[in-house]
């Protein structure tokens, strides 16, 4: 169990760091160098969200009936890695493509979201009740130390090292693809798949299971239905940011990118530390209180970044939303199992990821209508942090009305 466990962070590790590299890197590349708004670069994401959504539900049903999942993981990685590295290779040695360019980035993006309908319901085959936050937490760690790595390994590329084409961010992008290929290789090919027989699906007939069936299914139970939708409005929010916090730095602050990646890896060493330690509280004092509470101090981070205009009075709170940015995945992927009921417990996960990537839908979309109409500025980005934090807020209220299963 171990060696699954530490192949399973591993991939973990290694996904997130070209997922970095591409939304620290390409964001920057399209909208500051490129000129492009920053709208476009969201609706990307948005699109990409779409194509996951209509192929979530397919997906799920063979995952829940044939309980196999290491043989799509294999396949769609592949394919995540192709989308990357063509992405990486044309930026730096192509012009006046960014159209193409952003068509091919919604694939690649689409591909690495399909990747977690297999990857995350591998968090039950590697843990109990008694410890699935703290292991949900081990591999939240993981995630975000790729995270750092991800900025740190690439610094060099964005301030001259030159592989080939023109220098500059572009850089970062092969070599992390390069490394996300490699480090994935122990999960796709040592990693060995208990064999269970396969279980009848929540709906019978594969032909009806679309995606209105795929959430009546799931919204037929409070609990787990109201959860969802607290995590879609929280993780909404997060996301959003979280994609956006390079353009935020730059527009609200004008930091160098050394600035920038210095920052961001101490937010995400501090994300894999709040991860771990937050797990273990989670699991002795209970999952649902310590998500609340996590919540709550997020909406005074996002109040204090939109209304407080002195970078160095910020530092501390950038590095206190990274200790409590790790804990709010950890505690909310191992709160899913506990809330669903049991016949549906085998595709949970893939509701939750479902759940998160909707949110990847709705969150730029909102602040895209920030910045269209407040504009591309400091009061868009303010505007745009202030609607983020209600997101939360309505999300803390969708909380409490989970009842059930978990201890508040």
């Amino acid at each position: 169990m171990k060696k699954k466990l530490t192949y399973w962070a591993l991939y973990d590790f290694a996904n997130s760091i070209v997922l970095m590299a591409f939304l620290f890197y390409f964001s920057q590349w399209l909208v500051i160098d490129q000129g492009k708004p920053a709208w476009w670069y969201n609706t990307a994401l948005i699109v990409a969200s779409i194509l996951f959504i209509f192929t979530a539900p397919a997906v799920s049903k063979r995952i829940d009936t044939t309980r196999v999942k290491i043989v799509g993981l294999r396949w769609w990685t592949i394919a995540t890695f192709l989308g990357h590295l063509a992405l990486s290779l044309l930026i730096v040695l192509t012009d006046n493509l960014e159209v193409w360019i952003t068509i091919l980035y919604t694939l690649a993006t689409y591909a690495y979201l399909v990747c977690f309908l297999y990857f995350t319901p591998m968090l039950n085959d590697l843990s109990v009740s008694e410890n699935r936050s703290w292991i949900s937490g081990i591999g939240q760690s993981a995630n975000s130390i790729g995270l750092v790595t991800g900025v740190l390994v690439t610094l060099p590329f964005v301030n001259g090292l030159t592989l080939f084409g023109d220098p500059g961010r572009a850089q970062a992008l092969f070599p992390a693809t390069i490394i996300f290929g490699a480090l994935s290789l122990p999960m796709l090919f040592l990693y060995r798949e208990e064999k269970g027989a396969p279980v009848s699906g929540v709906v019978s007939d594969t032909s009806r299971h679309n995606l209105i069936t795929f959430f009546k299914s799931v919204f037929a139970y409070k609990p787990l239905a109201f959860f969802l939708l607290a995590y879609f409005l929280f993780s909404d929010a997060l996301l959003t940011f979280a994609n956006n916090f390079p353009l935020y730095l730059e527009t609200m602050h004008h930091v160098t990118d050394t600035v920038k990646s210095a920052l961001t890896a101490g937010i995400l060493v501090l994300a894999a530390i709040g991860s771990v330690i937050f797990g273990k509280i989670a699991d002795k004092k209970g999952k649902m209180k310590t998500l609340k509470w996590t919540l709550f101090a997020w909406c005074f981070i996002f109040v204090a970044m939109a209304l407080v205009t002195n970078f160095r009075a910020l530092i501390p709170i950038f590095l206190f939303a990274g200790i409590l940015y790790g804990p709010v995945w950890g505690v909310s992927r191992s709160l899913v199992a506990e809330l669903a009921p049991p016949h549906l417990l085998a595709s949970s996960y893939s509701y939750y990821v479902v759940a998160e990537r909707f949110a990847t839908f709705v969150g730029p979309a909102v602040w895209s209508i920030a910045l269209i109409t407040m504009g591309e500025g400091v009061r868009g980005y303010q505007t745009g942090l202030i609607l983020l934090m209600l997101l939360v807020v309505i999300g803390l209220f969708a909380l409490r009305k989970v009842e059930g299963k978990v201890t508040v």
